[in-house]
């Protein structure tokens, strides 16, 4: 009974969040259309365990290609769901060119199965799947079906090495140009699979290296199979959930900055028209006395009007003379607005979440997070604490 269960975690997992996903994909966004196909994928591999696991002997044996599809599919199916968050417009045919050992170790493996005769079934079955049992004395088809099995080993374990440090680098470049474009990046930056990143990589660990011990390991310490059960279901879970509460994209990020161009259709200036220091000087002067911060919409689009200028140039002047991006040099201001408030004792009756509106942060979440983030306690603390700490003072 528990076997039955652990084995059929992760499928149901699957079964849940793709049915979910499938129900609303009129309204579903690439990305998230994507995602169904990712699950669909995933249900088939996880129902091969699931037969593997409860002893389906010969449906499994006959299954196991599939398997192998399926396994080998999935971490590129999940990469490229990143490209379409981080990257990629639209789906391309190119892509098919990552599936190609997937798709020639399976037909490799259909091919060994049909080559089989009974005998060899069985061996291969009870001997080979099932305890790892290895014999000098097999015969061609069989020594060629643990030729298959490492070779799987070993695109696996390549797979998961390559997807996870690609997917981190796409993730990371995109919270890059999200941070130098908006002053508020709260369900834009990709923080949340981020995160997920590594529960993927702590699930990619454990898949390989159950790939290397191979699955009859688990089947002869029963009580194990409990532990990539839980760390997959884990893991799919976090991606259905984050893939079904995520809307914003690439896509939408592209038509952001189309948009700004279009509106800022201004004269281009060289980097000689261009004073650096005058350049500077407005904008500090634009923050501080024109509070243009406050905004919680700001974009560095918005303040190359103000300055009738190009984004380009307000980016590098961020990043070159504050060492900062965008988001964070205008988030210092607010953060600095809403100290200011929250030391003033005739303004002690303000609520923190109204504090951090005034400020112009467009959530009382992101306020809590950026604040925390920066100055190292909540703005509640924070204020409890000065307070505190001026009463002593003052005694």
């Amino acid at each position: 009974m528990i076997k039955a269960l652990f084995s059929s975690l992760p499928l149901w997992v699957c079964v849940f969040w793709f049915s979910t996903l499938f129900l609303n994909h009129k309204s579903n966004t690439l990305h998230k259309n994507y995602l169904i196909l990712f699950f669909f994928i995933a249900i088939i591999n996880y129902f091969t365990h699931f037969l593997y696991f409860n002893n389906q002997y010969y449906i499994y044996c006959f299954a196991e290609s599939i398997w192998i599809f399926t396994s080998l599919s999935l971490f590129p199916f999940y990469y490229y769901y990143i490209r379409l968050l981080t990257k990629d417009s639209k789906i391309e045919l190119s892509w098919l060119w990552l599936f190609i050992p997937a798709f020639i170790l399976s037909l490799f493996s259909f091919i060994l199965y049909f080559l089989m005769d009974d005998s060899e079934k069985n061996i291969f079955i009870y001997k080979i799947l099932y305890h790892n049992y290895i014999d000098d004395n097999y015969s061609l088809i069989l020594k060629l079906q643990l030729l298959k099995l490492s070779i799987f080993r070993i695109i696996f374990i390549t797979q998961v090495l390559v997807f996870i440090i690609v997917g981190i680098k796409h993730i990371s470049l995109y919270n890059k140009s999200i941070k130098e474009f908006y002053s508020e990046t709260r369900n834009k930056e990709f923080r949340s699979i981020k995160y997920l990143l590594i529960v993927f990589i702590f699930a990619s660990i454990v898949s390989s290296l159950s790939a290397i011990v191979g699955k009859s390991f688990f089947i002869n310490n029963q009580a194990l199979i409990s532990i990539p059960s839980l760390v997959h279901s884990v893991f799919l879970y976090g991606v259905g959930f984050i893939g079904y509460k995520q809307y914003f994209s690439i896509i939408d990020f592209k038509n952001d900055i189309l948009n700004a161009d279009r509106k800022n259709d201004i004269k281009e200036f060289t980097q000689k028209n261009i004073n650096n220091d005058n350049l500077k000087e407005q904008l500090i002067l634009l923050l501080e006395e024109k509070e243009i911060f406050k905004n919680p919409d700001l974009r560095i689009s918005d303040v190359s009007t103000f300055l009738n200028t190009n984004r380009t140039y307000i980016s590098n002047l961020v990043n070159e003379e504050f060492n900062q991006s965008f988001a964070d040099f205008i988030n210092n201001y607010r953060i600095k607005y809403a100290k200011n408030i929250l030391q003033d004792k005739k303004q002690i009756n303000i609520s923190i979440s109204e504090i951090g509106y005034m400020s112009g942060f467009l959530s009382e979440s992101s306020f809590y997070r950026v604040f925390k983030d920066k100055v190292g306690v909540s703005p509640g603390h924070y204020r409890k604490k000065f307070f505190e700490t001026t009463k002593s003072i003052n005694k």
